[in-house]
């Protein structure tokens, strides 16, 4: 009955036009932000520690960035896993950057598509795949509720998008996909929940990354794009940034990765997923290395 009740909520909902849509995530942003103590700490404790406000302007930067992570979240449900693929291509715009990534793709390339937290990725995997000749796996975390999980799934899945947890069993699947000739999505800039990790700088401070997207990009034959989706007035606005890492060092490429995830931060950094709890030191994370052992 649950399942009923949400894929119907969400059908009717998906009708709404996109000004109403993003306004309905709006409101949910706010609210969170009211109703969860964590939310309104964290938000505008990681805005000022990165330098993108100050005290003066904290206030307004924390509630613009909430307003967008609930948009977020209402365009990837509403739109993105309501799999329409007319009203997903009116909505988006891309550059020339698309258009020789397709060319890459066309000549055999096999791509790995870095994702970072930036404006929304989930609208972006359905255009590409929509507009691209390609077989992607990409990689989510399952809910524990297992109707939330099947609706996340299913909106998801498409012919040639196939979802694979964010396990050892999923991640194993998608090197292999990835070897096989297909495509891989993943977001990069996860914070590491074990020892394999690395610690690089991000707006001066220190993350923990997960340095899985250093290990796939040293995989023989594999090309590295950085997409970014930001949201506009009328849609989404998305560019590629190819990344091309100057040596083979795990610490160095994810180095290299996070500054350029800054770099296309910056041009709206409202947009990005500053409630994460991302400047942490997990548990089980290795010690921070010297400064001066890295130059």
């Amino acid at each position: 009955m649950k399942k009923i009740i949400l894929k119907s909520l969400l059908c009717l909902l998906a009708r709404l036009p996109l000004p109403a849509i993003r306004a309905l995530g709006a409101g949910v942003g706010l609210l969170s932000l009211r109703l969860s103590n964590k939310s309104a700490k964290r938000l505008p404790h990681n805005l000022l520690i990165t330098g993108l406000a100050t005290p003066e302007t904290v206030e307004q930067m924390t509630r613009d960035t909430a307003k967008a992570l609930g948009m977020t979240l209402a365009e990837a449900a509403l739109i993105a896993w309501q799999k329409d693929r007319a009203r997903i291509t009116r909505l988006f715009e891309v550059d020339e950057s698309f258009y020789e990534v397709k060319t890459l793709l066309e000549a055999g390339k096999n791509i790995v598509f870095l994702t970072p937290h930036i404006g929304n990725f989930e609208v972006a995997v359905k255009y590409f795949a929509y507009h691209l000749p390609m077989n992607i796996q990409i990689l989510y975390k399952p809910s524990k509720d297992p109707v939330i999980e099947e609706i996340m799934v299913s909106g998801r899945s498409e012919v040639n998008i196939t979802p694979v947890p964010t396990n050892r069993k999923g991640v194993l699947s998608m090197m292999k996909h990835l070897k096989s000739g297909g495509c891989i999505g993943i977001l990069p800039d996860n914070v590491a929940s074990g020892g394999d990790g690395e610690w690089v700088k991000f707006f001066g401070q220190d993350v923990y990354a997960t340095s899985l997207a250093a290990k796939i990009c040293q995989q023989p034959d594999t090309v590295a794009v950085i997409v970014q989706n930001l949201r506009t007035k009328t849609g989404f606005k998305s560019k590629c940034v190819p990344f091309k890492p100057s040596n083979s060092d795990t610490h160095d490429i994810m180095q290299e990765l996070y500054k350029e995830i800054e770099k296309l931060v910056r041009e709206a950094p409202e947009q990005y997923y500053w409630s994460y709890d991302r400047f942490r030191y997990p548990d089980k994370a290795k010690p921070k290395p010297l400064a001066e052992s890295r130059t």
